[in-house]
């Protein structure tokens, strides 16, 4: 059985002991580089780093195989892997059983900051490969019903720029407000208040997007 495991939003005080307990006790964790960075001093067994989506699929064969070994082994992502990383867990299911770990994710910090409950909330992900048609039919629809929306941006080619210059292009009122939540939970952290028509400039991939609704 392959672990998928959420290592938190990046600040290693979110990174909760579970985790961390089962990366140590790990013979193999894999991941990409950002996830791996903040688990960087809790491993002691093997590691492997994605470097494309080929080698991630190459990898999770590998870890499947190693798995039925009886090696334990494990796949970390940034975050919590049940926000925003299903195209992660589908193609691992399709080599092995898995367990998910659950962290802590951006969208809980960034929801927290901007003082949003989720169950009031459209959460929307562009952070995926393949098409993303349907997700902007699902921001434009937010949009329309008043709906709070926490949205992860798609680097590089769906980004708070890029949102906001889609949203403009579909009639969408430029003087509406957003929150952008940068590299959260690190020293660099940053929060950018404007409005879609005033959003300029460029963003770490580490973005978070809130739109509270007008009350």
């Amino acid at each position: 059985m392959i672990t998928v495991a959420g290592v938190g939003p990046g600040g290693k005080e979110y990174l909760t002991e579970k985790v961390a307990f089962i990366v140590q006790k790990a013979d193999i964790v894999a991941g990409w580089n950002h996830a791996l960075k903040v688990i960087e001093g809790v491993i002691e067994g093997e590691k492997i780093q994605f470097t494309s989506h080929e080698k991630e699929e190459e990898t999770i064969a590998y870890l499947a195989q190693e798995a039925r070994k009886g090696k334990k082994c494990i796949i970390c992502t940034v975050g919590d892997p049940n926000f925003s990383d299903y195209q992660l867990l589908e193609k691992s299911r399709k080599y092995d059983e898995i367990e998910i770990v659950p962290g802590i994710s951006s969208v809980q910090v960034a929801a927290s900051l901007a003082q949003v409950s989720l169950e009031h909330t459209y959460f929307i992900t562009f952070h995926k490969s393949g098409s993303i048609e349907g997700e902007k039919e699902e921001l434009l629809e937010g949009i329309q019903k008043g709906k709070n929306l926490i949205l992860l941006p798609r680097p590089y080619d769906f980004m708070p720029q890029d949102i906001a210059n889609f949203l403009i292009e579909h009639g969408v009122d430029a003087s509406l407000k957003v929150t952008i939540f940068e590299n959260l939970t690190f020293k660099d952290e940053r929060k950018i208040k404007t409005t879609i028509g005033e959003l300029r400039g460029k963003f770490s991939d580490l973005s978070i997007i809130v739109i509270k609704a007008s009350k």
